[in-house]
C-alpha cells in the first residue's frame, strides 16, 4: 500500500474534523465536501487492497 495515499487520508480527516468544529455544522457545505473526498479515498485505498485474482 502506498504510504502516501494514507498520509493523505489522516491529512484529509483531519481538515474535515477541524472544518465541522470551525463551522459548528456537520452538514456545512465544506464538511460534506471534504467527506466525500474522504470517501473516495477510503475506496480508492480499498480497492488496491483488495486481493489479487489469478487468471484461470
Amino acid at each position: 500500500m502506498d504510504k502516501q495515499l494514507l498520509l493523505q487520508l489522516e491529512e484529509l480527516r483531519n481538515e474535515m474534523v477541524e472544518t465541522a468544529l470551525i463551522e459548528k455544522d456537520l452538514l456545512h457545505r465544506d464538511v460534506l465536501i471534504l467527506s466525500q473526498s474522504l470517501d473516495e479515498l477510503i475506496v480508492q485505498i480499498q480497492w488496491e487492497r483488495r486481493p489479487k485474482r489469478r487468471a484461470n
